[in-house]
């Protein structure tokens, strides 16, 4: 399935058809063993307890790649459609549990951010938790021209402005599943006016690139 980018809060307007598509069902808490790759760490991290809520939630894949049933199987029965966003053919990515052949999305590497989706009623209002290895730690990022969806791997409660700085960022954007909203640190914003907020660790990010080509990311 091919999808032309929207601009990253379009997304949730695809909540809604989703959400009046989907049947409502149970709710929990959910976790995963902690088999993951590594990145590097030195010493055995504690695990990283993600918060999933009714609606969407963004966050990265801290353990090792796995096929998004394998990844998702701790919440099964909750979530009804997991995303991804490939930046270099500007498309997203779709996987539907239990509708196999369905969808383009079959993998998500490690370090990768990718959404779920969690349809009103299926929590009770509670929120469930998908535990995730903390073994991917400080991986590099090749960043496009344009909107990258792309997992924080980085210093837990390091700054945007800081997490960035020397690139040529226009926008940093990283989404709070309790509030369904973005936080949006905005270069072209007065220095007042921006919200220079701390990035967690685990979490997905929307990074807008203003440039012709593609540049790394140390994640520090």
């Amino acid at each position: 399935m091919r999808r032309r980018r929207p601009p990253p809060p379009a997304l949730l307007a695809a909540a809604a058809l989703i959400l009046a598509l989907a049947a409502a069902g149970g709710g929990g808490v959910a976790a995963q063993d902690g088999d993951s790759s590594t990145a590097g760490a030195a010493a055995v991290q504690p695990p990283v307890l993600q918060p999933i809520t009714e609606g969407w939630s963004l966050l990265a894949n801290t353990g090792r790649g796995a096929s998004p049933a394998v990844l998702l199987a701790p919440l099964d029965g909750l979530v009804a459609a997991a995303f991804t966003y490939d930046a270099a053919q500007d498309e997203f990515l779709e996987y539907r549990p239990g509708e196999p052949g369905r969808g383009e999305l079959t993998w998500i590497e490690s370090g990768q951010a990718f959404w779920i989706l969690v349809p009103a009623g299926r929590l009770g209002g509670d929120i469930a938790f998908l535990e995730l290895p903390a073994r991917a730690r400080h991986l590099p990022v090749t960043l496009l021209p344009g909107f990258n969806l792309v997992g924080w791997t980085g210093e837990d409660g390091l700054s945007a402005s800081r997490a960035t700085v020397g690139l040529p960022v226009r926008r940093v954007l990283q989404w709070d599943g309790a509030s369904q909203r973005y936080r949006v640190w905005d270069t072209r914003l007065p220095a007042e006016l921006r919200d220079d907020f701390p990035l967690e660790y685990g979490a997905g990010l929307w990074i807008e690139l203003r440039s012709s080509r593609p540049v790394p990311w140390y994640q520090r």
